[in-house]
């Protein structure tokens, strides 16, 4: 996915940011293009989040383009896949592209193999199979505990700083790999998590929001934050500039976050359309460091 009429974000030439009464606002050749991340007041607040930052150079190239657009904000790294290194590259030249965390327990590569793996160290390309697993194996818990410690402390060792994490297919509110991350979590000083809230009344909106209600007190324990809603669950895969543009229209007052897969969607996105609908909305870009 390249992004189509791409400007430059905050670190690169012709975009500057201007700060007034503390808030940031991010200028494009004289015209303010979205409310920054530290304009915590915002009526309508959002995050844009890329997910499978690492995966390989396409995704890489594609959130690395989409940043510099001024549409994306925040990107979710997959630590143990081949593109990391050149992701890690990507996210040195933006300091403002905040990086999370995209736990991985299933459909791609572990830190090292286990019980948990194949010979080749891979971890079960289903889904629902690494659930019921997770669930009704007990044999198996200290091998997650270990791989789930495993990919904070590589995200640790990168130098990146701790502000969110989520989970590849939302693997992460699964109960027992909630309950066993978040003392990793939180010790490591991560401070908010993606609940997976979308709008709707299909299947998969329903299930995902009652396993979303389920982790709340958890996460009010350590102190966690959140979003009150989320969008892209129904349209994995299938993120366009209108379907974009349907949610900027219409999105709700307080803090929404929509993610979608750079680099795996049907089409380029059409920024600058999506930009001016943005500053229309007045909705405020933020990042998950930016929750209250």
């Amino acid at each position: 996915m390249r992004a189509r009429a791409a400007g430059n974000h905050s670190d690169q030439p012709g975009l500057v940011t201007a700060m007034q009464d503390g808030h940031a606002e991010n200028v494009m050749n004289g015209t303010q293009v979205a409310i920054n991340s530290a304009n915590r007041q915002c009526r309508k607040c959002l995050i844009m989040t890329g997910d499978d930052f690492g995966l390989n150079s396409r995704v890489n190239e594609a959130v690395e383009q989409l940043y510099q657009a001024g549409i994306l904000t925040q990107a979710s790294l997959m630590v143990n896949e081949a593109g990391v290194d050149e992701a890690l590259r990507i996210a040195r030249r933006h300091p403002g592209l905040v990086v999370g965390l995209h736990l991985s327990l299933c459909c791609g590569l572990a830190s090292k193999s286990s019980f948990l793996t194949d010979a080749q160290g891979r971890l079960s390309p289903s889904p629902a199979q690494a659930g019921v697993w997770y669930a009704f194996k007990p044999a198996l818990r200290l091998a997650l505990r270990a791989e789930i410690e495993a990919q904070f402390a590589k995200f640790a060792a990168l130098g990146l700083p701790p502000v969110y994490w989520d989970g590849h297919t939302h693997l992460h509110l699964h109960p027992e790999v909630l309950k066993l991350t978040l003392p990793v979590a939180a010790a490591a000083g991560f401070r908010a998590v993606r609940l997976v809230r979308e709008p709707g009344w299909t299947m998969l909106p329903v299930i995902f929001r009652l396993l979303s209600r389920a982790a709340q007190p958890k996460l009010a324990r350590y102190g966690i934050r959140y979003v009150d809603r989320l969008f892209g669950l129904r349209h994995t895969g299938r993120v366009t500039t209108r379907v974009l543009e349907n949610w900027l229209g219409g999105l709700p007052e307080g803090w929404s976050e929509i993610y979608f897969h750079p680099g795996a969607e049907p089409a380029d996105f059409d920024t600058e359309i999506l930009r001016e609908l943005i500053e229309l909305e007045k909705i405020g870009l933020g990042t998950a460091r930016d929750l209250p």
